[in-house]
């Protein structure tokens, strides 16, 4: 069993005994072999920034889809968008601006029944490509 496999089943896990709405993440993202025949050989030589996405509970029970772009991207938009069904295309959620540090955070929710797809993106910019968190997936319990 994979790490990722392991540490998804104990957020859920430790989640499901907390509150009735529930996550796991990433979900199943798709390896950069894959990707690279939809993506242009110019953007393909370009590095891509690290959003360090995740989602975690606050103090009120809301999920809060959340990170910090690095390198550089202060007082800018990170795209955040929704998917309803697995093989569904994402549609744009909402755009959050970074504060001066380039963090950035949105409440997320979770439907009452199946599952909601949750993924970060900024734009190719500033010598870089299009980058984008892994894919979180809500759930109720």
């Amino acid at each position: 069993m994979s790490l990722q496999r392991i540490l998804t089943a104990l957020i859920a896990v430790a989640l499901i005994g907390l509150t009735t709405v529930g996550l796991t993440g990433p979900a199943q993202a798709v390896p950069a072999a894959d990707r690279a025949g939809s993506v242009g050989a110019d953007e393909r030589a370009l590095p891509t920034r690290n959003l360090h996405g995740k989602v975690v509970k606050n103090r009120k029970g809301w999920l809060i889809f959340k990170g910090n772009v690095d390198p550089g991207w202060n007082h800018k938009n990170v795209r955040v968008f929704k998917r309803l069904t697995k093989g569904g295309p994402f549609n744009l959620y909402k755009k959050v601006k970074t504060d001066g540090e380039g963090r950035w955070s949105v409440r997320i929710y979770a439907p009452r029944n199946g599952y909601w797809y949750w993924k970060g993106v900024v734009p190719k910019a500033g010598g870089y490509g299009k980058s984008t968190t892994d894919i979180w997936r809500t759930f109720t319990v």
